[in-house]
């Protein structure tokens, strides 16, 4: 795996080992410290279609929402009482919650690399990813520079809430929060990061004010 780590005034780029035993036993470990969490839904299009009634678009959202679930989580159940149809600034759309079981975001990344899934496969986690070019969201480029990101996810796993304290709607007082955290540190353990090479380069000058030394002249 490569990896650059940017700086003010340069860059480092790493090559990347890792322990795939090590992390393969992880990964088993995380899937016990899934939670159960809210995940919330906008659609539009037929589903508002006339007669745009609430029991027509409850069924319609029942009926998206078995259709489509596989997408996103199989254990995803809709809570109906949250579907709402909003009508707003020439828009019409329909948004809804549901609950699902959610394995740590930890558990995404390690699979990535051992598992050797493709980024599109987390979509929900990488989705906002955007092209520092362009800056809008473009899931080739993620997956063109997907070492890079799922690198940086993990190491920015540190200031995860899911460390501390998810969005859990269970009694989070059972959740085993030290034994993440162990797991994360053993994560982390597994990589070592070798630095083959740095780039250097000055910062910017700031530009001259011409009037102002003519002034002061």
């Amino acid at each position: 795996m490569k990896f650059i780590e940017k700086r003010e005034t340069s860059e480092r780029f790493y090559s990347v080992d890792y322990n795939k035993e090590k992390l393969k036993d992880i990964l088993e470990k995380l899937k016990d410290y899934s939670y159960v969490t809210i995940g919330h839904c906008q659609v539009a299009g037929d589903i508002t279609k006339w007669p745009a009634t609430e029991r027509s678009i409850k069924k319609r959202v029942i009926s998206f929402f078995d259709s489509t679930k596989r997408h996103r989580h199989e254990s995803a159940t809709l809570i109906p009482e949250t579907i709402v149809h909003h009508t707003e600034n020439n828009c019409d759309y329909v948004t809804y919650d549901y609950s699902y079981i959610k394995l740590p975001d930890l558990y995404a990344y390690i699979d990535l690399i051992i598992n050797d899934r493709s980024i599109i496969n987390y979509t929900g986690l990488f989705g906002k990813v955007t092209e520092e070019k362009t800056g809008t969201l473009n899931m080739f480029y993620a997956a063109a520079h997907q070492d890079q990101l799922v690198l940086e996810g993990i190491l920015d796993y540190v200031n995860s809430p899911e460390l501390t304290k998810h969005s859990s709607i269970n009694d989070e007082k059972e959740y085993n929060y030290k034994g993440l955290n162990d797991l994360y540190k053993e994560t982390l353990e597994c990589f070592n990061f070798n630095l083959i090479a740095i780039k250097e380069f000055l910062k910017e000058p700031e530009p001259v004010n011409v009037l102002s030394l003519k002034l002061k002249k």
